[in-house]
C-alpha cells in the first residue's frame, strides 16, 4: 500500500512519517522525490527544491498560461526547467515510486497525482497556530515572528501549487481519507493512527 502524507509546515509530519514508516516496515520517501525529478530533468535536486517551494510570481503565472518563459530571470537561470517541466518531473518520480510497492510518500502533491491508483491511504496532518510556532521556534532555534513568517510563507506556496497545479483546494478534508490533528496524538500517536487506518484498509 502507499500512504501519502500533506501537511501544513510546522506540524511535525516528518517525524511522523518516519515513526509510521518504520512501524509499518515502509519505504520512506522523501528528500528521494527531488533528487529522482531533477535526474529525469537533467538538473540538480536543489534546483527542483527550490523552485518546488518557491512561490511564483503573477508575470511568472501569466506567462506559463500563454506558453512563455519565465519573467523573473533573475531568480532562475536560463537552463532551469520550467515550472511545468518541473511539475511533470515530480509526478513522474511520485509515479515511479509508487511502482516499487509499500511506502509512505510525503508531499509533492502525491495524494492527487496517485488520486486514481489503487491501494492509496491518503492522510493530512495539520495543528493550531501556536503550537506549529512553537513547533519551529523550538526545531529552528528561530525566533516567534521569524517562524510565523516561515509558517505563513510555505503555507500559501502550498496551497498556491494545489490550486494552480492541480485545481485542488489544498488542506480540504474531502480530499484525504485521513485528517488527523498532531498536536492532540503526538509523533507516535500520529503515526499509530495512520498505521491503523492502513491496517483496516488492508495494508
Amino acid at each position: 500500500m502507499i500512504v501519502t502524507i500533506s501537511r501544513v509546515y510546522g506540524a511535525g509530519a516528518q517525524a511522523v512519517s518516519r515513526a509510521l514508516a518504520q512501524s509499518l516496515g515502509y519505504r520512506l520517501v522523501d528528500d528521494e522525490l527531488p533528487v529522482v525529478a531533477a535526474s529525469l530533468l537533467g538538473t540538480s535536486a536543489d534546483v527542483v527544491q527550490t523552485m518546488a517551494e518557491r512561490p511564483r510570481g503573477f508575470g511568472e503565472r501569466v506567462l506559463e498560461q500563454l506558453g512563455g518563459g519565465v519573467p523573473e530571470a533573475a531568480q532562475l537561470p536560463a537552463d532551469d526547467p520550467q515550472p511545468g517541466e518541473l511539475r511533470r518531473a515530480i509526478e513522474d518520480a511520485v509515479r515511479e515510486e509508487a511502482t516499487s510497492g509499500d511506502a509512505v510518500i510525503v508531499g509533492r502533491m502525491a495524494s492527487v497525482i496517485l488520486a486514481d491508483r489503487p491501494g492509496v491511504l491518503r492522510a493530512f496532518i495539520h495543528a493550531p497556530l501556536a503550537w506549529r510556532i512553537a513547533h519551529v521556534v523550538e526545531s529552528l532555534h528561530v525566533g516567534e515572528a521569524e517562524a510565523r513568517d516561515e509558517i505563513g510563507r510555505i503555507d500559501e506556496a502550498r496551497r498556491t501549487y494545489a490550486r494552480e497545479g492541480y485545481r485542488v483546494t489544498w488542506g480540504d478534508p474531502r480530499n484525504y481519507d485521513l485528517v488527523l490533528d498532531s498536536s492532540r496524538f503526538g509523533v507516535a500517536g500520529s503515526a499509530a493512527v495512520i498505521a491503523a487506518a492502513v491496517h483496516a484498509a488492508g495494508g
